[in-house]
């Protein structure tokens, strides 16, 4: 769903890691590893001895070896390797320990999203003990606070010094990492902390491929929305030529036809102003029906389909109902407050409500 008070960039990264994943489950290991993808990764954890190897694949981790940093534990390596082929196809990956480096989770307004690597750097030296230019970090949200207007920041970071000197020792022992990460709860891939210096050369075949199939996506698109244009085209050309080898004929039809319907229209408007201009005879011959004995009327105006009457009444009140249940009058009611004549008890009124044409009239009586 279509977060408002989430960045629209930051949306469209997550949906994109979201829907890769999903695809890349349904790939083949195989077809993930030509580009660049899979699920299983070689996992590389440096101590005081060497370097523990385990085996990642999923959410299961199995141990396999320890091997030294030194120029036996690169035979060892070697020799490993030759022995289980399928786990020289895996991506090695560092792991630190909680020792070697730290995760804080921090609060920041939700407008430091966009910019959020910087904001953090410039934050860095007041937040941890570190300045920027002396560790690696890395930041991933993981709750956005909307009453308080706040995303809740992973804070991730390791000495510089530490790293480099651990990466040099486990490269020139003759692992290549090409990611590095903090042991913890976040999956693997949701940060890396590997610095560029330290990355090994991408392959160009997955980004060649990508961009071959994306540049057919886009043309196959274009086919798809041009050519039924195209078509369309081209019928309406033969059509067009069709029409004018009978422009005469066409013309004189088209000529007709505006003639019927302009005397159409006449006859519609004429039916239908006689449908709708209410007839006076009929008004006032309807008003003396509806009015009871009793009642008599000093004063009638009549203009713009709306009639005012005046009069005196035994019950005023009761010839509301009475003249609204008439189908020749809509919207009756009194306009000016109903008064008692003293010399002859009557009531005096003043009633106003809009004629209509009550022969075509769906009210009924």
């Amino acid at each position: 769903m279509l977060k408002f008070d989430t960045p629209l960039i930051a949306q469209a990264q997550q949906f994109w890691l979201w829907w890769t994943q999903e695809l890349l489950s349904l790939v083949p290991l195989g077809v993930q590893k030509l580009f660049g993808g899979g699920a299983e990764y070689l996992i590389l954890e440096r101590d005081e001895k060497g370097v523990a190897l385990s085996h990642l694949k999923g959410r299961r981790e199995t141990a396999l070896t320890h091997l030294a940093l030194d120029e036996s534990g690169s035979e060892s390596r070697k020799a490993y390797l030759r022995q289980h082929p399928r786990l020289a196809e895996l991506q090695p990956v560092i792991r630190l320990s909680e020792l070697q480096g730290l995760r804080k989770q921090i609060k920041l307004p939700m407008a430091a999203e966009e910019n959020l690597q910087q904001v953090v750097a410039f934050e860095l030296d007041r937040i941890t003990p570190f300045k920027s230019d002396q560790v690696y970090f890395k930041t991933v949200i993981v709750d956005r606070l909307k009453g308080t207007r706040q995303i809740v920041v992973d804070l991730i970071l390791t000495p510089r010094a530490k790293l480099d000197t651990l990466l040099e020792d486990v490269i020139s022992s003759g692992w290549q990492p090409n990611q590095a990460y903090l042991t913890g709860e976040h999956k693997l891939g949701a940060y890396d902390l590997l610095p560029e210096k330290f990355k090994p050369p991408k392959n160009r075949l997955p980004g060649i491929l990508n961009t071959f199939l994306l540049v057919t996506i886009l043309t196959l698109a274009g086919l798809a929305i041009t050519l039924p244009i195209w078509t369309a085209r081209t019928e309406a050309s033969r059509l067009q030529a069709e029409v004018k080898k009978t422009t005469k004929i066409a013309q004189e039809v088209e000529s007709m036809r505006e003639e019927s319907e302009k005397l159409l229209h006449q006859a519609r408007f004429l039916q239908d102003k006689k449908r709708e201009e209410p007839v006076l005879v009929d008004t006032l011959e309807e008003l003396s029906r509806v009015i009871p004995d009793g009642t008599w009327l000093n004063g009638l105006q009549f203009a713009n389909h709306k009639a005012i009457i005046q009069g005196q009444s035994p019950s005023a009140s009761s010839l509301i109902q009475q003249i609204e249940a008439s189908k020749f009058f809509r919207n009756v009611s009194f306009v000016s407050p109903v008064t008692k004549d003293n010399s002859n008890g009557l009531e005096r009124f003043q009633i106003a409500g809009d004629v209509v044409n009550g022969r075509f009239s769906e009210n009924p009586q």
